[in-house]
């Protein structure tokens, strides 16, 4: 169990020359993270011990490395130092409540012996990675554990947007076929969701691409291979999220046109149905005049006469615009 006066610590390992894993008592951990073997620390920031920590335990590094560890700037980038680099990266979310869309941050310092890794919240991918070292996957230096958790985290986005876009296929199939309205709120959520996500994406595929040319001992070609790997993955992902966004721009479109065309064709029947009874108005309103010498007034048929009348120019105005293809 963890000691309470290091809740700020979430788990931490020490990998062998072999590439296993040994889970550190969090104890342990400032004291290994010295030693020449490499190690991993996954820290919260939310809790108020994780920056006296910092400057407490690692003060060897960067000032500039520990203000940014904890900083509330989340946008992705990639800055380097001597023997090794700061990294801020967006994933999907571990808390299944969670927006997937609202991409989480982890803010990593990666150098040849050590990796201290920090949540604001917590990464699906950095569990994914605690799970696979616990069933014994090998680790052998910082490049081969950057790739991996690289491919969590974009297997991880992309399994997102790939779920997205078949959620606007299900949509797009229903609207086509029935032009419902109420497909449109969900339309619109799922192309502010895609906005949102892409807003990351892009930084993000620049930082990635920057890791190509990191040059350092631990980053040799197995390591920029699989950079060239991540990259391509992203590019793909942000293809992916352009040409969902789009459907759901064409989608929209057609129902905002289906919505347009149903106002215009109510208009153009009670236009219409005004028309017809326009010339009937007239007639009722002349015969309903308070005049002597009202045509057929003194006749006991007159009513009749004047509704067998009006009954005659409905019909010959239907035909009429039947005739016309009006309607």
């Amino acid at each position: 169990m963890t000691n309470k006066s290091h809740n700020h610590i979430v788990f931490s390992y020490s990998f062998n020359q072999d590439g296993s894993a040994s889970k550190l008592d969090n104890r342990e951990v400032a004291i290994e993270l010295k030693n020449p073997n490499l190690s991993w620390v996954h820290l919260d920031a939310s809790n108020k011990s994780t920056k006296n920590w910092l400057q407490k335990e690692v003060d060897y590094l960067d000032n500039l490395v520990i203000d940014a560890l904890i900083t509330d700037e989340a946008r992705p980038r990639l800055l380097r130092f001597e023997h090794g680099i700061l990294l801020i990266l967006r994933g999907i979310s571990e808390n299944k409540n969670s927006k997937r869309s609202d991409m989480v941050s982890i803010r990593m310092w990666i150098d040849d012996e050590r990796i201290i890794s920090i949540q604001k919240r917590p990464m699906k991918s950095i569990f994914e990675m605690e799970s696979g070292i616990n069933a014994g996957e090998k680790i052998f230096n910082s490049g081969e554990f950057l790739c991996n958790f690289l491919n969590l985290t974009l297997k991880d986005i992309n399994d997102y947007i790939y779920s997205t876009g078949e959620i606007i296929d299900d949509v797009e199939h229903a609207v086509l076929s029935t032009r419902n309205m109420k497909y449109r709120d969900k339309i619109v959520h799922t192309r502010s969701q895609l906005t949102v996500s892409r807003r990351y994406l892009i930084p993000q595929k620049e930082v990635i691409l920057s890791l190509k040319t990191c040059q350092y001992h631990w980053v040799d070609d197995y390591v920029l291979r699989h950079f060239q790997e991540a990259s391509d993955k992203i590019i793909h992902i942000i293809e992916e999220v352009d040409e969902v966004m789009m459907r759901t721009k064409i989608l929209h479109d057609e129902l905002t046109h289906a919505l347009n065309e149903k106002i215009n064709r109510n208009m153009f029947k009670l236009s219409m149905i005004a028309i017809i009874f326009m010339p009937l108005t007239f007639i009722t309103s002349l015969f309903g005049m308070n005049f002597q010498k009202i045509p057929w007034a003194e006749n006991p048929n007159g009513f009749y006469i004047i509704c067998v009348l009006m009954v005659i120019i409905a019909i010959i105005q239907v035909l009429l615009f039947k005739r016309k293809d009006w309607f």
